[in-house]
């Protein structure tokens, strides 16, 4: 039931891309997670187990960064993208693949209360300078040439 009041608050509070204050994740918001007609073809290379829900929203927007590979935390090193689960991941380990310069994919973050209080403990972290929130998936990620900011955007259900 919690999980549901939290989508609920998220809506209310998330923002599309407007109230969005960084060009690089307006930019994103813009030409993919909330663009109808993307016709950029996706070319991140995943494991043929991989599909949550929001697959293509995520593989589009890790093509518009350019990625080339998502792998899983704890398993795929060499990946640029990382993906994880809070259930099965401490946040030292997502914090070190950060430092690295990975992009961690969140899974859920929002499912339980321990998945929350870490998610909101890596959003909190120095060591995280940018943090997308679309509630059913949140990206972390180190840029040095933006100041540290989270972001929480609505999710676009139509995708």
């Amino acid at each position: 039931m919690r999980y549901y009041w939290d989508l609920i608050r998220h809506f209310f509070v998330s923002n599309s891309r407007h109230g969005t204050h960084s060009p690089f994740v307006y930019d994103l918001a813009s030409h993919v997670i909330y663009n109808v007609s993307r016709l950029k073809t996706d070319t991140v290379t995943v494991s043929s187990d991989f599909n949550p829900t929001y697959r293509s929203l995520l593989l589009a927007i890790l093509t518009h960064m350019d990625v080339k590979e998502l792998g899983y935390l704890g398993q795929s090193d060499h990946a640029e993208a990382l993906f994880t689960d809070l259930r099965s991941t401490s946040a030292d380990k997502i914090k070190k693949a950060v430092c690295q310069g990975k992009v961690i994919i969140v899974h859920e973050p929002f499912r339980t209360r321990k998945t929350k209080r870490i998610w909101q403990q890596l959003v909190q972290s120095a060591d995280v300078v940018v943090s997308i929130n679309l509630f059913h998936f949140g990206i972390l990620m180190y840029r040095k040439e933006q100041r540290k900011e989270n972001f929480q955007l609505r999710y676009p259900f139509w995708k």
